[in-house]
């Protein structure tokens, strides 16, 4: 059988907690309002033109959004009060922990190592602090006024949960002190710090499925179509469309960049395919070729000829850093930023976005879907030829050949920016290549035999 899960007898996995996926309170499933026009103008007896506009919109579509997400503006203000600065990297502003034994040689101090106690003095980062719950909480000291400023708080970020809405990480808490700073103990030393009390909560990330995503399509086909006569007949068609959403990529799972700016999501959809041009024809040898006296004709008699040609648009791909540059503590939806001549970076490096904007850390500026693949293009040919024997019976030789001149055709792309930038190519509206990972298929070709009767 299955045991109930019991958040409260939960031991606690370490700094990082497990997720979940909740359905958000006010979800609604999704819908889609649909509008077409068309008008058709017979151009000859066989041969008639057609104009169609499609529009597609899509309201409640289901995507995620972590309203758990940690708060990097109090990661930021945790560090300064730690080691009187800004961090240098994301990690630096995390990473950091309280020590629960004094150095060798206190600067400060001149105290020997030793096992930290509440109360006592300690050195970290370079500064002083007083214990307040060893390797924990501390407070700045002021060597001066002999005082602590405990208002001033510093907090461990893991016990901390990385500054998430919820709660600190008790269990972390319980586990590093062996059993001495229980719920209790923590929430009661929490004022002074950036970190709030909490439900007792045995999950770090909270996916909840909301229904805000939206969608967009519009498309525009002009065709143009020769029904069947005089042994031929063909359709050609050329399609316009846009299609834009905030929310079909499944590469991230769906979920933004940023969980407090879900605006910065909405691009081209995955599937945008911006012009697709397809013609496809039949064409049958006239059944007078069978009685002819012509040797040629009577060699391409029951012949019949089927090309299919189409060359389509590259479709968009998202561009990611992998890398957690804001700090969500996810790497899997980071995109970089853009520098003036185009070149793509790592916000927080040299040239590129400041590390810190507006006291959170940054997020990239490049837009969703970016990146873009390269046109397709295909011949297929189906031919075949039917081989008579006397009044009932038909064979039907058939071949057919796809992608005829061995094109490599696209199918995917590395949406690493190292592979980006290595790949430095752009295209004249400024959407990016990459190194390609997947392809269409190579030359094929396939034989049948029919038998009719």
């Amino acid at each position: 059988g299955r045991q109930r899960f019991n958040d409260q007898t939960f031991f606690g996995l370490g700094p990082v907690l497990p997720f979940t996926l909740p359905i958000a309170s006010d979800f609604e499933y999704a819908y889609a309002t649909q509008a077409n026009a068309s008008i058709e103008r017979q151009l000859t007896r066989d041969i008639s033109i057609s104009a169609t506009y499609l529009t597609v919109n899509s309201r409640h579509l289901p995507r995620p959004i972590d309203v758990n997400a940690p708060r990097t503006d109090l990661q930021i203000e945790n560090f300064r009060r730690f080691a009187g600065r800004d961090p240098l990297n994301t990690t630096e502003a995390i990473a950091f922990a309280l020590p629960t034994m004094r150095a060798t040689t206190d600067p400060f101090f001149g105290m020997f190592g030793a096992t930290i106690a509440p109360g006592q003095l300690f050195t970290a980062a370079g500064r002083p602090f007083a214990a307040i719950i060893p390797g924990i909480i501390a407070a700045p000291f002021d060597p001066v006024s002999r005082t602590a400023d405990q208002t001033r708080r510093v907090i461990t970020p893991a016990i901390a949960n990385f500054f998430r809405p919820t709660a600190p990480n008790y269990f972390l808490a319980f586990a590093a002190s062996r059993g001495a700073v229980t719920q209790a103990v923590l929430d009661s030393q929490l004022a002074g710090t950036l970190r709030t009390p909490g439900l007792l909560s045995p999950f770090g990330s909270v996916n909840a499925q909301s229904s805000s995503g939206s969608s967009n399509y519009n498309a525009g086909t002009l065709e143009v179509k020769k029904r069947f006569s005089n042994n031929f007949q063909f359709l050609g068609s050329y399609t316009f469309s846009k299609s834009i959403d905030d929310s079909s990529d499944l590469q991230t799972l769906l979920l933004p960049q940023d969980n407090f700016n879900f605006n910065a999501e909405r691009s081209l959809s995955l599937f945008d395919q911006r012009h697709r041009f397809v013609f496809s024809g039949v064409l049958q040898a006239p059944d007078s070729f069978r009685s002819s006296n012509s040797f040629v004709k009577r060699v391409l008699a029951d012949f019949i000829i089927a090309p299919i040609f189409e060359i389509s648009s590259g479709r968009p791909f998202n561009i990611l850093s992998n890398q957690d540059t804001n700090n969500d503590q996810s790497s899997q939806t980071d995109r970089p930023s853009v520098t003036a001549d185009g070149t793509l970076c790592i916000p927080g490096n040299v040239g590129c976005t400041p590390l810190i904007t507006n006291n959170m850390f940054s997020t990239g500026n490049l837009g969703r879907n970016s990146g873009i693949t390269e046109m397709f293009q295909q011949l297929d040919l189906r031919v075949a030829r039917n081989i008579r024997f006397g009044e009932r019976f038909r064979l039907e030789v058939i071949a057919e050949g796809f992608n005829l001149f061995n094109r490599f055709n696209q199918a995917a792309a590395s949406p690493f920016i190292t592979d980006v930038n290595a790949f430095n190519e752009r295209t004249d509206d400024g959407r990016y290549r990459s190194r390609p990972t997947a392809a269409f298929d190579a030359r094929q070709f396939q034989f049948g035999l029919r038998l009719n009767f």
